[in-house]
């Protein structure tokens, strides 16, 4: 709110223009206080209470008794009673310009009366809740703060300012969301951190025995590939058969042929979810922008594009790798290791060999070795089946099958970058979370595991992901959890709007991509579009080394959106001051400088 003070104004009802700065003689002030006004230098300030509201037009009671009315250029949350200070920015020429003051002096006192008029302990927790609600904007009258008082002590383990918080936003109330939301305040959500732990952690379960090792792959991963069990039925008796070199050579042309199906496959579902994206193209908003602007980054194969240079180059066989390829989980002597293990349930060598040489997938190794252990559980007796036993336990604890079971669990934990785009694959992948864990804490309680770290870890990703879910009724927010250059990254996408005015503005929707990648740092990308297709993107990096990098590789982004039917502009620049996006999200609209902001009764 800015004031003009008028000198016709100090001892009558006219009304002065607020909606900007603006200059006073001050020789024609007329009361006392107000000629003491005009004598202030830059940085004093000076006091008025809030005697009456009519619409935007406020009057303020001076402390000399007289009046000045101001009216407000926008719509603030004042009480009569209210006392707010002015501070003044200009005292040149005789003239002097104020703003409203956001250093305040005072705000330990003006806490202590609100207490005191509201019967509350002047306590720690007291004074950072009427802070927090002053910050806030919210009403500090006494029955505000005494319903506001029973709320906070209904969580104890909570910041009181993050029950005022929450109560600002709009979001539910209860001890979960209280949880999550100091969680998120705390910059403490990133599901990209915790994916691998979470994952190693059922990895180590699995490996406890066979049935538990059956339970957690039929929640993380789905029902064994028949097609995998095919595939092995058909080398066994090709094997069977051919025995010798000439069996070998069979049996590897069969399995050549299963395997070039499944790529062609695998290349077809790619081609028309290519031409989906393209149907859709017309309709993309600036959140599909934004995706879009995801997958760019990634490439086309979801890996850094541009990785020429050492410091953007992913760390193969490192503890948090996620990928599909076996060259990449492992080192030649782990993949041989696995082949031999398999040999032993009976794989024949056709098969291991392509485990050797790389030519398998992650989760078809996977699924192969869930069919190896299936087919020997019933079709073996006798001391063959008592030995195969032994085997199958044996390879359970063996590390290179820990890590294939904890890839497989973090590529369902994390998203695609190209999976970004499609709207229904993020709703899906939020379900699938929600539901994975959920069945997950059930075997985990079920097995006396409830109150392990692993256990908590469960519970806090579900719990973070149906927070999430919530927040997005208030705003249009997404975590993602994605799998880029063959390791687990965070970014969050923010549109800077309140989600229920989202389709009542001009047609101009801003937003934040944000991004912590492991090699390249945090990475924030702010992102404008107009109705006419006019996209600017704004990338802000916090390491001036990859500045070239980065611009190097722009043109092939403006590209790849100017080729769908957008007219794309992009800049980069270096910002070495970090903020999150739940601390932009929380904070939008709140007084981040304290404003004297109070109001007591006013009956006297």
């Amino acid at each position: 709110m800015n004031i003009r003070i008028n000198p016709n104004l100090l001892n009558n009802q006219q009304m002065a223009d607020a909606g900007r700065i603006d200059e006073v003689p001050v020789n024609k002030l007329g009361s006392t206080l107000a000629r003491q006004i005009s004598d202030m230098n830059v940085g004093d300030v000076f006091t008025g209470q809030v005697r009456d509201l009519t619409g935007s037009t406020i009057e303020l009671l001076l402390s000399d008794k007289s009046a000045l009315q101001a009216k407000l250029s926008s719509m603030m949350k004042l009480q009569i009673g209210q006392t707010m200070s002015f501070e003044v920015t200009s005292n040149t020429g005789g003239k002097v310009q104020l703003t409203p003051l956001y250093a305040n002096l005072s705000a330990e006192s003006q806490v202590g009366r609100a207490l005191s008029e509201a019967g509350l302990p002047n306590d720690a927790r007291n004074t950072e809740m009427v802070q927090s609600m002053m910050e806030q904007g919210m009403k500090i009258d006494a029955d505000s703060l005494l319903s506001m008082a029973r709320t906070v002590t209904n969580y104890p383990d909570a910041a009181p300012s993050s029950i005022v918080s929450m109560k600002a936003l709009n979001i539910p109330l209860s001890p979960d969301n209280v949880e999550q939301f100091e969680i998120y305040r705390n910059n403490a959500h990133q599901i990209a951190e915790h994916v691998g732990s979470i994952a190693e952690g059922f990895a180590e379960v699995a490996g406890e025995s066979r049935g538990m090792n059956e339970m957690l792959l039929d929640i993380f991963v789905g029902e064994a590939d028949p097609a995998i069990a095919d595939l092995l039925k058909e080398a066994k008796a090709m094997a069977a058969e051919n025995p010798g070199a000439e069996g070998q050579a069979v049996a590897e042309e069969a399995v050549d042929e299963v395997t070039q199906e499944g790529k062609e496959t695998a290349a077809a579902a790619e081609n028309e979810q290519v031409s989906a994206d393209g149907a859709h193209t017309q309709q993309a908003s600036a959140k599909g922008i934004l995706e879009k602007i995801t997958a760019g980054l990634a490439g086309e194969d979801g890996k850094a594009q541009g990785a020429a240079s050492d410091s953007v180059k992913p760390n193969f066989y490192g503890r948090n790798t996620v990928t599909d390829t076996l060259e990449e989980l492992y080192t030649p002597k782990e993949k041989e290791a696995l082949a031999d293990d398999l040999k032993k349930l009976g794989v024949p060598e056709s098969l291991t060999d392509k485990i050797v040489n790389s030519e398998l997938t992650t989760k078809d190794t996977l699924n192969l070795v869930r069919s190896a252990i299936s087919d020997g559980m019933q079709n073996l007796t006798g001391e063959e089946l008592a030995q195969f036993g032994e085997n199958v336990k044996a390879l359970l604890k063996k590390p290179e099958y820990a890590k294939l079971v904890k890839n497989e669990i973090m590529n369902e934990l994390l998203m695609k970058p190209e999976e970004v785009a499609d709207k229904e694959k993020v709703q899906e992948y939020f379900q699938r979370v929600v539901r994975d864990t959920a069945k997950a804490a059930e075997v985990l309680n079920a097995s006396g595991r409830g109150d392990t770290t692993l256990a908590a870890a469960n519970q806090n990703l579900h719990d973070n992901v149906d927070f999430m879910n919530q927040m997005n009724q208030v705003f249009t927010y997404m975590q993602m959890p994605l799998k880029m250059a063959s390791e687990a990254q965070h970014g969050d996408l923010y549109i800077y709007t309140n989600k229920k005015k989202l389709k009542s503005g001009d047609g101009n929707v801003s937003a934040l991509l944000h991004l912590d990648m492991t090699h390249m740092g945090t990475m924030d990308i702010h992102v404008s579009m107009n109705p006419e297709g006019v996209v600017n993107t704004h990338f802000i990096l916090q390491r001036e080394e990859l500045l070239d990098f980065v611009a190097e590789h722009l043109p092939e982004l403006d590209e790849r959106i100017n080729a769908r039917g957008y007219h794309m502009h992009s800049d980069v620049s270096v910002n070495k001051e970090k903020q999150s996006v739940p601390e932009i999200m929380f904070n939008k609209g709140k007084n981040t400088k304290l404003i004297q902001y109070t109001a007591f009764d006013a009956k006297a």
